[in-house]
Order: C-alpha cells, then sequence, then structure tokens
C-alpha cells in the first residue's frame, strides 16, 4: 500500500488532538501510507508529525455539544474532501449519515461501550429515555459504515447489530516508548504516576486517601499525575478534609503530549490505574497499564479479572479494591519496600507487553480494513 496518497480524515468533536488512540496510534500508522488529517480540539491549526490538525473548540456543555457538534464539524469535513471519514465520538453519529449519504466512505470508531455507558454516567437523567434514542439512531450507521470496536467484550452487542466489525484493541507502540522513554536516572519508589482522564470514577479520591493513610504512617508518598484537573475534580479534591495534609505532595502537570508525560515517569516507581467498577471499566482494558508496562514501570490496578490476567498472570503489579483506600495504602507500602519485587515486575512487564500487547498485530488489522474499504468494487 506504500505510495497510495488518499486522504484520511479522522474527526473528534470530543478528544484531544494528541489522544493516545487516535493520533499516536491511528494517524502516525496511517501517515505511512495516505495523507493524514485530523478534526479535534486543539488551540490551533498546524501540523505534527507530518498530521495536519484543524482546530475545533471543544464545549463544555454537554448537551449543547451532543446535540450540534456534528453541525458544526461538517463544513470542516466537507472542505477535507477526503476519501475515508474516521470518526471517534457518538455525537458524530448524525454526521457519519451525512457523509454516508454524500458517498463517503466511514468508519465508526466505538471507544467505550457507549449504549451500556449511559447507564454509568450520573449526569444523564432519564437514562433508558437516552438508551432508546442513541439505538435508534446508531442503527444505520452500523448498517451502512464499518465498525470499529476497542475492546472484544463490545461484541456481545455489536457483532448482530453491524455488517462490518473489526476490534482493534489500544496496544501499545513498543517501538515508540523504546524511542522516546529512556530513564536515565533511579526510580524512586515513593513516587506515583498516573496519566490519563482524571475523574472521581477514576479512583482519585481513593488515592489521596491512601496517600494520607501512609503519611499517618509516617511514609511520604508524592503523586504525579498527568491529566486535565477539571473543574469538578478540583473542588472534590479541595473539600476532602485531609486535603491541607497532602497537598503539597501532589502534583498535577495538566494534559502532556504522551513523551512529556512518560518522561515525568522516569523517576517514579508504581504506576496506578484505580478505576471505580462501572459495567464498561471491568470488560475493558486501560490503555495506561500497557504503557506502564512499556516503561517498565510496576504498577497497582483495580481488581477485576480483565487487570488481574494482565497484572498478576504476568507477575508485573498487583490489584487491589479500588474503593477501599486502606487496602491501596497497604498496597504501596508493600510494593514500594520491596525492591526486589519492584525490578521483577519492571522485568516482566516490559516482557508481557511486547510479547502480548503489542500494537504491532493490531496495525496489520487497522491496515486490512482499510484496504479493503478503499478498494472495495
Amino acid at each position: 500500500m506504500k505510495g497510495n496518497k488518499k486522504h484520511i480524515c479522522h474527526v473528534s468533536t470530543v478528544h484531544l488532538a494528541l489522544d493516545t488512540r487516535i493520533f499516536y496510534r491511528y494517524c502516525l500508522t496511517l501517515k505511512k501510507y495516505f495523507q493524514v488529517s485530523l478534526i479535534a480540539c486543539h488551540p490551533k491549526k498546524e501540523t505534527i508529525k507530518g498530521i495536519k490538525i484543524t482546530p475545533y473548540k471543544r464545549y463544555k456543555n454537554r448537551i449543547f455539544r451532543t446535540l450540534f457538534s456534528w453541525i458544526l464539524v461538517l463544513p470542516k469535513c466537507l472542505k477535507q474532501k477526503a476519501e475515508l471519514y474516521h470518526l471517534h465520538d457518538p455525537e458524530l453519529i448524525p454526521l457519519a449519515i451525512v457523509l454516508k449519504f454524500l458517498g463517503k466512505n466511514v468508519i465508526y470508531d466505538i471507544h467505550e461501550n457507549i449504549a451500556q455507558d449511559i447507564f454509568d454516567k450520573d449526569w444523564i437523567k432519564f437514562k433508558s429515555f437516552w438508551y432508546g434514542v442513541y439505538n435508534l439512531l446508531e442503527k444505520p450507521v452500523l448498517n451502512h459504515s464499518s465498525v470499529i470496536l476497542a475492546e472484544k467484550s463490545y461484541l456481545d452487542r455489536y457483532e448482530s447489530l453491524a455488517n462490518d466489525v473489526t476490534v482493534i484493541y489500544n496496544y501499545c507502540d513498543i517501538p515508540f516508548f523504546q524511542q522516546h522513554y529512556k530513564p536515565t536516572e533511579e526510580r524512586d519508589p515513593l513516587k506515583l504516576f498516573y496519566s490519563g482522564i482524571l475523574l472521581i470514577n477514576r479512583g482519585i479520591l481513593e488515592i489521596l486517601e491512601s496517600i494520607y493513610f501512609a503519611k499517618l504512617e509516617g511514609i511520604r508518598f508524592e503523586f504525579h499525575c498527568v491529566a486535565e484537573l477539571y473543574t469538578q475534580v478540583s473542588k472534590a479534591l479541595v473539600e476532602l478534609s485531609f486535603w491541607n495534609e497532602i497537598k503539597d505532595q501532589i502534583i498535577f502537570y495538566g494534559r502532556l503530549p504522551l513523551e512529556e508525560s512518560y518522561d515525568i515517569a522516569k523517576q517514579c516507581g508504581i504506576g496506578l490505574c484505580i478505576i471505580h467498577p462501572m459495567n464498561n471499566s471491568i470488560k475493558s482494558y486501560p490503555t495506561k497499564l500497557f504503557e506502564y508496562m512499556a516503561v517498565g514501570l510496576p504498577s497497582i490496578s483495580s481488581h477485576f479479572p480483565l487487570y488481574k490476567s494482565v497484572l498478576e498472570d504476568h507477575n508485573c503489579g498487583v490489584t487491589v479494591d479500588p474503593m477501599n483506600s486502606r487496602e491501596l495504602c497497604e498496597a504501596l507500602i508493600r510494593l514500594s519496600a520491596d525492591q526486589r519485587l519492584l525490578k521483577t515486575c519492571s522485568k516482566n512487564g516490559k516482557k508481557a507487553v511486547t510479547a502480548n500487547y503489542n500494537w504491532k498485530t493490531e496495525e496489520v488489522k487497522l491496515m486490512n480494513m482499510y484496504d479493503r474499504i478503499l478498494n472495495q468494487g
């Protein structure tokens, strides 16, 4: 497929342009074969690593975003004149319908089990009603577009609904991490690392409480967090009764490019992935686990069977009840004090991610799908 310069346009009105899956997995992979553009949330128009980025304003009002994003982004899409549009948000279902009507190739990429996720989102009222609306809108897209699922577990819903389905896991691009992650200093086991979306259901309150419990025992952890600090989360943190006791141990960096994020991880000894038990989360691989493994960072995660199959089966981390801060505190103290275990977890994590969770296998599936769509008929 080399030399094929057909134009591919990825579109998201929710994700940041430098989203790990969209930019670092898809766009950088496809750039080797196509002209690739990206419409996503970004401060300005620019080209990064050969990817032309068209900025889109991310609207905070969820109702406005859900109802009108597709209309606002439609002119930007048509201006691209691409042969294939790869859409990443449920809000863009109407856009997919319009693009298909105009004769364009469309891929609808399902990052989460959106239909099920409706019941896990506290801010959504009349959940059963919106579940029905979503099913009604989604059906024509599933019938007439190619569909990518981020997890095999979503097949329970989509295999019977969609005509063309491919599962593409968000595994690690091993060469990328080998190129950009070269630790030059000794890791500090008392420095904890987190990268990703920061929400209450991502365990931030339990993490901070475990740090507080450790401090009461005379152990001072530092929490290095690479994530956007949303207003509602910030408010919840300052309302914690113990916030003033630990706030000098918490460092928020905001959202950073992947390279810069894991440059911070060089100094840290343990990665955290404490996600609350939700219908969507317990059946979905957390991408950060694979990234932690790729850089040799031992991890503590939620004790869901899927997560255990990664960390415990490969002996590269431990799992805990994500709702139990004391259990997390005990795991942090135990793991940070065991240098031999930390080194074993680091070594095993690198080995396991290279052998079992490598983007190379997913890249083949992605390219086969694109080849089939662009050359059909």
